[in-house]
């Protein structure tokens, strides 16, 4: 289901249905700063694992989940002064950081090290979204198993991933990917996207 929502001032009534989907365990599709993405709490395995099937992804790498602010990656992740600093500089932001979770995550959300891609976009939907949470979201970009294309509007994702309660439609997204910037141990770029890695190099 196409679920329309304003980018700038999504309604609270239309973020509260959206909340009530991502309790009750079912997969969504949310717009992001740099493309769209397909989103379930990290709490609900059934929820994860549809996920990793949907996008055929292999269960035992770790996830990206998206965060509503720093304080909250801190509850979640083991964050040192450092790494603080490199997140409070560039987050919100088209970035998506690899620290290593604590134990409040489950353990099936990270790798056999308990890394996970943290992520800030800096859009007004997801915000209003996980501002509503207690958790982060799990995310995974919305690509096409079939291709490997990205998908950058709503009709084509829920064409392509058909079990999907619903896909938010908020306008245009950049339609790229993060960079992804791995914290855990040197800083070292693993993927050139939207951000500015010239700071990591």
């Amino acid at each position: 289901m196409i679920f329309q929502m304003s980018a700038e001032h999504p309604s609270a009534y239309r973020i509260e249905r959206v909340i009530r989907a991502l309790n009750e365990g079912k997969v969504i599709a949310i717009p992001t700063d740099t493309c769209y993405a397909l989103a379930c709490l990290p709490q609900q395995r059934s929820a994860v694992e549809e996920l990793v099937k949907m996008r055929q992804l292999n269960p035992k790498k770790p996830r990206a989940l998206v965060f509503n602010s720093i304080q909250q990656i801190s509850n979640f992740t083991m964050l040192s002064d450092t790494n603080f600093r490199v997140l409070k500089r560039f987050l919100p932001g088209p970035y998506c950081f690899v620290l290593e979770s604590n134990r409040k995550l489950p353990r099936f959300i990270g790798d056999k090290r308990q890394h996970i891609g943290v992520r800030m976009p800096k859009h007004a939907v997801v915000q209003a979204i996980t501002d509503q949470l207690e958790t982060p979201l799990t995310v995974t970009s919305a690509i096409s198993p079939e291709d490997d294309s990205m998908l950058y509007d709503p009709w084509s994702i829920e064409a392509c991933f058909p079990t999907l309660e619903l896909v938010i439609d908020a306008g245009d997204v950049p339609g790229g990917a993060s960079s992804v910037i791995d914290l855990t141990d040197e800083v070292e770029v693993i993927r050139e996207g939207l951000g500015d890695v010239e700071p990591f190099r």
